[in-house]
């Protein structure tokens, strides 16, 4: 397959030519030994699409652009590429990035994500099965795929995954939702991981939590509010979860989130779940900006324009006031001890 062809057909960019042409190719121009990406007819669709816990509008446009004879074979490849790359990656332990196809003009390239994903689910659960992990996480977890196909939605107003680099992640079995929270495996010091803490800060945490010590990156998917209950029972469940499935010990936990700006406490009552879940973090590193976090999170846009931002709650009004006067919001990292 002539990749440059097929990128500038369809617009994917410079940055997913390169990123296909990085793939290993398998026998036979392959994308791998399991050949491509295995995708049910379009009768079967839905189902194959059922874990992800997809939105109806998501779900409908997806079953109709569902890979069928009338596809050009180059897009099947594409699929099938993305798929090879799932395979190669799984237990790899290695951050990939993938390629945005957001702004992709074509539905069929622009989804071409989340069809390799949805072939790649009995390759996770098997994964998952192998560690002993329980059949409702393994649910929860597959179904941040279809938060994301509405967060890109909402933000874009068209069917896609922005964010195929994080759902990625998933299929490495390199994060788990558990409850209110999802946790990804990393260590202190590691590329991609954690490199905040400085010498002073190591010696506090004590000799455990040296270069290297195993942690768990926190991360809080976009579903409702922080109660503090459920966050408590989480919190009380993960480092036991870890000790079972994976036979490592994680005592430290991080969170790298606009949640922890301590400018917060400003706007937001002392009372709020948003402060109690900052209360719970020491704060640690040279803080990050935040803005484009906090207009993402916040409102679900793409871009900082506090002009077109809604003003209809205390922290709507918070956020945009803060950066019409000038000020910035920043991304802090903090760290807990696990239960």
């Amino acid at each position: 397959m002539d990749v440059t062809a097929l990128a500038d057909r369809f617009d994917l960019g410079e940055e997913t030519r390169a990123w296909l042409a990085r793939i290993p190719a398998g026998p036979a121009g392959t994308p791998d030994h399991h050949g491509g990406a295995p995708l049910p007819a379009r009768p079967n669709a839905r189902a194959a699409l059922a874990p992800f816990a997809l939105a109806p509008v998501d779900e409908a446009e997806l079953v109709g652009l569902w890979p069928d004879e009338t596809w050009p074979p180059e897009l099947r490849w594409l699929v099938d590429r993305m798929y090879a790359r799932l395979v190669t990656d799984l237990r790899a332990g290695v951050w990939r990035r993938w390629p945005s196809l957001v702004h992709v003009g074509d539905d069929r390239a622009r989804c071409a994500p989340i069809l390799a994903f949805a072939a790649a689910v009995p390759l996770l659960r098997a994964e998952h099965h192998r560690l002993g992990v329980p059949p409702e996480i393994t649910a929860a977890t597959l179904a941040d795929v279809g938060r994301h196909v509405a967060h890109t939605r909402q933000m874009f107003g068209c069917v896609g995954l922005e964010t195929a680099t994080w759902i990625a992640l998933h299929f490495r079995a390199g994060l788990f939702e558990l409850g209110r929270l999802q946790y990804e495996p990393a260590t202190l010091g590691n590329q991609g991981a954690v490199t905040w803490y400085t010498p002073h800060e190591a010696a506090e945490m004590g000799p455990r939590f040296a270069h290297g010590a195993p942690v768990l990156r926190l991360h809080i998917p976009a579903e409702g509010p922080l109660d503090p209950a459920a966050i408590d029972a989480s919190l009380e469940g993960a480092r036991d979860f870890f000790r079972r499935h994976t036979g490592v010990d994680y005592p430290l936990a991080t969170c790298t989130s606009w949640l922890l700006d301590p400018q917060l406490a400003r706007a937001l009552p002392e009372t709020s779940n948003i402060m109690a879940f900052q209360r719970r973090f020491t704060l640690a590193g040279p803080p990050s900006p935040g803005d484009f976090d906090v207009f993402r999170f916040v409102f679900r846009m793409p871009e900082v324009l506090p002009d077109r931002a809604p003003r209809n709650t205390r922290l709507e009004r918070a956020v945009v006031e803060h950066v019409a006067a000038g000020r910035s919001w920043h991304v802090r990292t903090g760290w807990l001890r696990l239960p």
